[in-house]
């Protein structure tokens, strides 16, 4: 989840402004986020956050958490229905017509999109505080976002011709996403350090599953009623609102949503204790890639492990990290340096994986072969070991001091719009539903040490947490053919 900036003298002196009405007499820490955010449980379980951000005029952002993902997809063979479901919303039959939510959603100027992830998937209508409510024209009632929203979750539409259209939909997208490396390698990967979690596949599902997936209307239609639960999602509206108005305006549309248990997830054995190696084929004439993984720790907000994770973008792949200049520039072996699926791509509620990344060049790679790929994997893993000893280095206590400074100012300039900030939100929000989750963030970077860079890195970055992949190009075996003449 990439997030964009805000113009910093801009976003500077909202801050200001906040901090500066805050008693004197209050030793605690100063809150940071510069706009309030309210909560309200309504009776069936549902969480409704509103994030008020009057500077961004009529700006309405309508965000769904809904609390699974691929994670929750536990049963042999139906993997990839938590991603199916985010395109069979799309196709709701609002007010029993084919296309009515759409149709009327597009009316409205709204920019509506979602995405799947493993532990949940997000939906976020974009539109203007004119639309939030349905509203009379001379001709016709005309519904708003809020009961557009409030209709498909509450009381979804779709046929089983709709489920098989959209299943053919997601196989075509597979089937794009797998022209890229990254896919296989992200499957191998997976496969290797979570096989007995459902994080062992990716968001999409298992090809055989997806193309068998026409057939499991019924399976898909128990993910559904098990998962979309009011008690199991969040309702996050964020911009140019009045939290007193939301709420009031809200709860009808959404009391009549049943809530119901959701089943824990239990993996069903341990993960491996040994450094795993692979090296994958491609058909294909591409850059050579080289992934160093390591199981982390499931994620909790306000703990060192936690705010040592915000800080690991900084320590292992930013331009200024050690690792960055020597792949980069003293040794140009790497054109490419990052963590796969992004910064953020391991806070998670179970532990997954982070991925150092580096793309090779195709004439290294031709000219050295295997040493190649060792030399960069061994300098990957040597850094992270670097971390292990992060205290003793000259002026750790200043370079961290600037980390954190750097973080606390980049995490509050990523805040550019109201939906940048309902996602961001609603990506920490859902670990312990904390509506100060922001400042329980911030606080636990601030208190950071070097040792607890130390103790984070000798407890994870171990081999026996690790795997290795490499991909590079493999021509096609040339079969011999007789030719008659």
């Amino acid at each position: 989840m990439k997030l964009s900036r805000l113009a910093p003298l801009a976003f500077l002196a909202l801050t200001l402004a906040f901090a500066a009405t805050a008693p004197a007499q209050v030793p605690a820490p100063q809150k940071v986020f510069p706009y309030p955010i309210h909560k309200k449980t309504l009776e069936n379980g549902l969480d409704v956050i509103v994030i008020e951000t009057p500077e961004f005029k009529s700006v309405l952002s309508y965000n769904t958490l809904v609390l699974a993902g691929s994670r929750n997809e536990t049963e042999r063979g139906k993997t990839g229905l938590a991603h199916l479901f985010e395109h069979i919303l799309f196709r709701h039959r609002y007010a029993e017509e084919e296309g009515g939510y759409d149709e009327r959603m597009s009316r409205l100027g709204t920019h509506n999109n979602a995405w799947t992830w493993f532990d949940v998937t997000f939906y976020h209508p974009l539109s203007f505080t004119s639309n939030f409510l349905s509203r009379e024209t001379p001709t016709e009632k005309v519904p708003g976002v809020a009961p557009l929203e409030a209709s498909r979750f509450t009381g979804l539409d779709f046929t089983e011709k709709i489920f098989k259209t959209e299943s053919g939909a997601v196989l075509g997208e597979y089937r794009r996403n797998a022209s890229f490396p990254q896919l296989r390698l992200s499957e191998r990967l997976l496969a290797l350090l979570f096989p007995h979690h459902p994080y062992g596949h990716e968001t999409i599902g298992y090809l055989e599953d997806v193309r068998d997936m026409p057939n499991h209307y019924e399976a898909a239609r128990r993910f559904y009623d098990t998962y979309y639960r009011p008690n199991n999602c969040v309702l996050i509206v964020a911009g140019d609102v009045k939290a007193a108005d939301v709420f009031a305006q809200v709860e009808p549309l959404y009391r009549d949503w049943q809530s119901q248990p959701v089943p824990p997830i239990v993996p069903t054995g341990e993960p491996p204790r040994q450094e795993q190696r692979e090296h994958v084929p491609w058909e294909a004439d591409v850059a050579p890639l080289v992934w160093v993984a390591y199981r982390m720790p499931a994620f909790k907000p306000g703990t060192a492990e936690a705010a040592v994770a915000q800080l690991l973008n900084e320590l292992v792949v930013s331009p200024a990290a050690p690792l960055f200049k020597k792949l980069r520039y003293e040794k140009q072996t790497a054109s490419t340096l990052d963590f796969e699926e992004g910064t953020q791509g391991f806070e998670s509620f179970d532990p997954r994986a982070l991925v150092v990344s580096a793309q090779l060049y195709k004439e290294k790679s031709a000219e050295r072969g295997p040493a190649y790929f060792d030399e960069v994997s061994a300098d990957i893993i040597a850094s992270l070991d670097d971390l292990k000893r992060f205290s003793r280095q000259k002026d750790s206590k200043k370079l961290l001091e600037t980390l954190k400074s750097k973080y606390r100012y980049d995490f509050l300039a990523a805040m550019s719009s109201p939906a940048r900030i309902a996602q961001t939100f609603a990506w920490y929000y859902r670990f312990d539903r904390d509506p100060d989750v922001f400042e329980k963030l911030l606080q636990s970077v601030q208190k950071l040490t070097p040792r607890d860079i130390d103790r984070f890195a000798q407890k994870y970055f171990v081999p026996e947490n690790r795997a290795v992949l490499t991909l590079a190009y493999e021509p096609p075996k040339q079969v011999a053919r007789e030719v008659q003449q």
